[in-house]
């Protein structure tokens, strides 16, 4: 079900640029921002950096940590406490 709505924009832009081939501008009009809508959506998804790989031998061990963020002045929010 999710997949199935995950998929809808996607179908509904390809309909409505199928409508807009038979010269209705009003479609035109909306696919292009549909697809406009939907390439400014792939592009503002956050990437995942891989920051270490490596294959853990029975009896390794693995500590995650999490390091807060620099602000934009260049101070961390640790440094602040």
């Amino acid at each position: 079900m999710a997949k199935r709505l995950r998929r809808m924009p996607a179908r509904a832009t390809d309909v409505m640029w199928r409508r807009a081939r038979t010269g209705n501008g009003i479609w035109l009009a909306a696919a292009i921002m549909a697809s406009g809508l939907r390439l400014l959506v792939r592009w503002s998804k956050r990437e995942r950096e891989v920051v270490y790989r490596g294959e853990l031998a029975p009896g390794d061990h693995l500590m995650i940590r999490h390091v807060p963020r620099d602000d934009d002045d260049g101070s961390s929010a640790a440094e602040e406490a």
